[in-house]
């Protein structure tokens, strides 16, 4: 401590009051909240120092770029991150109500580390009410209803501006994907992630032509295509010899004691030793020899002479999919037993102008979902919303739930918190130790927090909203008027049809939400429901309850110290 204090600047107390973190947090909020939605705002996310150009909305591709340099915002990203490392959504979520709870707890003069006591206490009621049975806004998922699998996905692909879909595209996309989620689950469900989906992303590719194929697509190159000239199919079965290790001669080779004349090529002597190995392969009759990296020329034409076809720079993730259709271990080293995979059939298909070799295995189900755009930035960012569409049916089946999206769950989820709370006040200020005014205080800045990431995805204000006490869901003005007739909820369940008073969400907790709601039967949801994966949105906020508590409560700032 007496170093530290000798060192004075770099102890800062009450930190988060700082100058730096005030600005740092301006930014931020701005960032993150106009990215969010289907109306959000493109980010072109750039090297300082130059170099290549990102254009997304997406927290799997902006977060992966983006940096920061205040302390507290690196903390809110890893939130963010961490998210994203379990599920494949709600990073800005996550980040979004950390924000906003920080910036509406600046505003009020309690002590912040109070403030973060309560507001866990806070967080903790309202995931219990998320969670809890009598929530309507959770549904437990009928997978013989097309339409709740359909209205994820739909949801999803609606949400990134940056894919550039339109209807039509959508439509496609989410029965591609739905297909691909169906081919590889069959009952009973034994597969509980998405490895068997290989998603393959082509430039100047019309998304209406994108296609789902049966099996693992392999990328061919011009020469390696032209083997296969006189076989354009085949059935087998066929066995495979995949190879994660070099091939060339630069790979590690078990030999501890190497003894030559000088007049020998260590290069010509190491090659030798390869090619035995290759001849113990052709021994053992695979129809194919597939390496990661590369294959001599001299090992490619031996195995090629040999009846053997071979294909090599096929990269990790390609490599990957092998691995998984074949059934075999990719041989990582050369001086172990080689292993060997199998396929039950091949053909050659040509697509977009480029030529692919087709594996498919009877025992594992593994398929290839083909799309693009004319856009290489749309491409990418269509590569990531599809590979989250997919991410989310597997946690589907996992949890069995949902619930409904739109922000209208975490309206209806905040009125139960609100009764439940007040009817709380007395237990909650013996736990907590605080006063009743800090209470109040702490519930108006969580329930802001909690309504701002509700209307965060239609890219509006508080002020453009409302809620009710029939359904308790979250409702746009049009044109500065109330919801009337046959106007939809922000999930789209329900109309205003017999709703005759309204209220802003600033109010919610002055009066009860009819907790006996009726609910609208499977069969008449709407064909754009709007859904989201209920445990991707309980991790998001919990983690974003629980990251926004922390920093609350952290009154010193030590920087460093050596």
């Amino acid at each position: 401590m007496e170093e530290a204090s000798s060192r004075s600047s770099n102890i800062i107390l009450d930190p988060l009051h700082q100058d730096s973190f005030a600005a740092s947090l301006k930014i931020l909020i701005k960032v993150i909240g106009t990215c969010i939605g289907p109306q959000a705002k493109l980010k072109l996310l750039r090297h300082e120092e130059g170099g290549s150009v990102t254009l997304t909305s997406s927290s799997q591709r902006l977060f992966q770029l983006m940096s920061v340099k205040n302390i507290f915002s690196k903390i809110i990203i890893s939130a963010a991150k961490s998210q994203l490392k379990s599920f494949s959504d709600g990073g800005l979520f996550c980040v979004l109500l950390i924000l906003r709870t920080i910036h509406h707890a600046l505003s009020i003069e309690y002590p912040l580390p109070v403030i973060g006591t309560i507001y866990e206490y806070y967080a903790n009621l309202y995931t219990e009410c998320l969670n809890h049975k009598d929530n309507l806004c959770v549904i437990n998922v009928d997978f013989s209803n097309f339409w709740h699998l359909r209205s994820i996905v739909h949801s999803i692909l609606g949400s990134k501006p940056g894919c550039v879909l339109t209807s039509e595209n959508k439509n496609l996309l989410a029965c591609l994907i739905l297909e691909a989620y169906l081919t590889i689950v069959p009952p009973p469900c034994t597969l509980l992630d998405d490895y068997n989906i290989r998603i393959l992303n082509l430039e100047s590719f019309n998304v209406n032509h994108s296609k789902l194929f049966k099996g693992a697509l392999v990328p061919l190159s011009k020469v390696d295509a032209s083997c296969f000239q006189n076989k354009k199919n085949g059935t087998g079965p066929f066995r495979i010899a995949l190879f994660m290790t070099s091939l060339a001669g630069d790979a590690y080779l078990p030999i501890k004691n190497l003894e030559m004349s000088s007049s020998v090529s260590v290069a010509n002597l190491i090659l030798k030793h390869m090619e035995g190995i290759i001849k113990k392969v052709i021994l053992e009759k695979p129809s194919f020899v597939l390496c990661q990296k590369v294959i001599h020329p001299k090992l490619k034409k031996l195995l090629q002479n040999s009846g053997v076809w071979t294909l090599d720079r096929l990269g990790t993730e390609t490599t990957k999919y092998i691995q998984i259709i074949s059934g075999g271990s990719a041989n990582a080293s050369l001086a172990s037993e080689i292993s060997y995979g199998s396929i039950s059939s091949f053909e050659i298909q040509q697509i977009g102008g480029k030529t692919f070799l087709l594996l498919n295995s009877e025992e594992t189900p593994v398929v290839s979902l083909v799309m693009g755009h004319y856009n290489a930035e749309a491409s990418a960012e269509l590569q990531v919303v599809c590979r989250q569409a997919i991410s989310t049916l597997f946690h589907i089946l996992q949890s069995n739930k949902i619930c409904l999206g739109g922000g209208c769950t975490e309206i209806y989820t905040a009125h139960l918190w609100a009764t439940k709370v007040k009817n709380l006040w007395s237990t909650i200020q013996n736990e907590t130790e605080c006063t009743l005014g800090q209470l109040q205080e702490t519930f108006s800045i969580f329930l802001k927090s909690v309504t701002d990431i509700s209307v965060a995805i239609h890219q509006g204000s508080q002020l453009d909203f409302v809620t009710e006490h029939v359904y308790g869901h979250l409702w746009k003005l049009r044109d500065g008027q109330f919801p009337s007739g046959m106007d939809h909820c922000a999930c789209g369940q329900n109309v205003a049809l017999d709703i005759d008073s309204w209220s802003f969400l600033s109010d919610i907790g002055k009066s009860f939400v009819n907790s006996k709601a009726k609910v609208v039967e499977n069969s008449a949801f709407p064909d754009l429901l709007v859904l989201d994966e209920l445990s991707c949105k309980v991790n998001a906020l919990s983690l974003g309850f629980e990251t926004a508590s922390l920093l609350l409560r952290t009154s010193v700032c030590v920087n460093n110290l050596q």
